[in-house]
């Protein structure tokens, strides 16, 4: 299953239900936004990466989740 969106993203990190994160870095600037691991005073998420790629315009990188 596909998730897109941080604050559905954030709620399924925080219910422990999240396996892999895919990030998408691409030399575009969006603005403003919900930022998926901004949680003050909460505890920190534990990514290891596992594989990443790259293509023309983007850098891809994948992390398990460690809970």
């Amino acid at each position: 299953m596909n998730v897109l969106g941080a604050n559905v993203a954030k709620g399924l990190i925080e219910a422990q239900a999240l396996d892999e994160v895919l990030t998408i870095i691409t030399p575009v600037m969006l603005g403003d936004g919900v930022r998926l691991f901004d949680h003050p005073g909460g505890t920190q998420v534990k990514l290891e990466r596992t594989h990443f790629s790259t293509a023309e315009h983007a850098t891809n990188i994948w992390y398990q989740v460690k809970y």
